[in-house]
């Protein structure tokens, strides 16, 4: 009788699929991530990744990857406690991103941050008693990022950089006493580093491209990425580490004073400041897919004008009357009940990047608009 029941069961659910248009799930097993970070462990065994909106943990040595986060909180760059207890992350729950924290197998998922802000980066003191992330919290018009430190005893919020460029991805220094950040200021090719205790701020160190990224090691070196004219690549003190990879611009995961993790071609890979070829944690993670069953048609030949299907980040001017969005690779402006203008116009691709922050910002003149990347190259 339960043989006989069961079928049933599968035959309703297979008449349900095909009555809406819809395959059964399939499973693709990959080894590679676009847009991933990874970070080890305290004790070196176990590594987190952010791959398909969900963090995943797998043994330090390379493996299976086991999810620990659902479908659905667009979860972002996991970073340890120093106990080791927690995982801390960014993911998109609430109609905005906020700070989490959940234990390493998934368990006791709760938000550390809330409100109508964006809190993104987060990564752990030393200490373990305190949280660094950036944040537009203290913009009422939610545009301007800036570095701030949770007190995990008190709960209580302290903003550190006020400058009106756009600050984020801080990391501890080794001694908790200042937190390194990159910045939209001087063209984005300062690291910067600003005091815990009384906010103030220095210039550390000034890269020949785009500085994105930093991570502060035990050792006192700064690893960070860089996007000069050599390529996507880690760089310490202006130096390449990388080579000819395509490191990905997340922060590196320190495993010892001169060895670290970091994500470069898809690839896990692990390196040391020494010098030397990089070791590759091989991966492998298992997706499940839900296919629909609809005719899949491009057209990539027409020279024909299309409206466009989609726009990115849209942004209201200062004085209201103005919005700015990103479509088709270039950056628009439009009166408010008027035609859409395009300011870039070129082969440039101009993207906004989703994940990170917002790129597309108003200067606080409403005649221009400010603080949007560009490459030459999509990959």
């Amino acid at each position: 009788m339960k043989t006989i029941q069961l079928s049933v069961v599968i035959i309703l659910a297979a008449a349900t699929l095909a009555a809406q248009n819809v395959k059964p799930p399939v499973k693709v097993t990959v080894s590679e991530g676009t847009s991933m970070s990874v970070a080890v462990s305290p004790d070196g065994q176990t590594l987190a990744i952010d791959m398909q909106g969900s963090i995943w943990t797998l043994p330090a040595t390379g493996g299976t990857a086991k999810r620990i986060t659902d479908l659905f909180n667009d979860a972002r760059q996991p970073m340890w406690s120093p106990d080791g207890k927690w995982i801390t992350y960014f993911g998109y729950r609430d109609g905005g991103y906020d700070v989490w924290a959940m234990a390493p197998d998934g368990t006791h998922q709760h938000k550390l941050t809330w409100g109508p802000f964006d809190d993104r980066e987060p990564v752990y003191s030393h200490d373990g008693t305190k949280i660094a992330f950036s944040s537009d919290r203290g913009d009422p018009l939610g545009s301007d990022y800036n570095i701030w430190v949770l007190d995990l005893k008190t709960g209580a919020f302290k903003q550190l950089t006020t400058n009106p460029a756009e600050d984020y991805m801080p990391s501890w220094s080794p001694d908790d006493r200042e937190i390194a950040f990159a910045s939209t200021r001087d063209g984005g090719r300062g690291l910067w580093a600003v005091n815990i205790a009384d906010a103030k701020e220095r210039k550390v160190f000034t890269a020949a491209g785009h500085v994105d990224a930093p991570s502060w090691g035990p050792g006192g070196q700064i690893v960070y990425h860089s996007d000069a004219d050599r390529g996507s690549l880690l760089e310490v003190d202006g130096k390449p580490l990388t080579g000819g990879e395509n490191a990905f611009a997340f922060r590196a995961s320190w495993a010892s004073p001169t060895d670290f993790y970091y994500v470069s071609d898809g690839k896990i890979r692990k390196r040391s400041l020494a010098g030397g070829d990089a070791q590759t944690i091989d991966f492998k993670a298992t997706l499940v897919v839900t296919p629909t069953l609809y005719t899949h048609k491009r057209d990539f030949d027409s020279v024909a004008p299309r409206q466009a299907v989609g726009i990115v980040r849209p942004v209201i001017s200062p004085d209201g009357t103005k919005v700015a969005f990103a479509a088709v690779g270039d950056i628009y402006v439009m009166p408010m009940g008027g035609k859409p203008g395009n300011i870039t116009n070129d082969n440039i691709w101009t993207p906004i990047r989703h994940g990170l922050r917002m790129a597309l910002n108003w200067s606080t003149r409403p005649t221009r608009v400010a603080a949007f990347s560009s490459c030459g190259s999509a990959t």
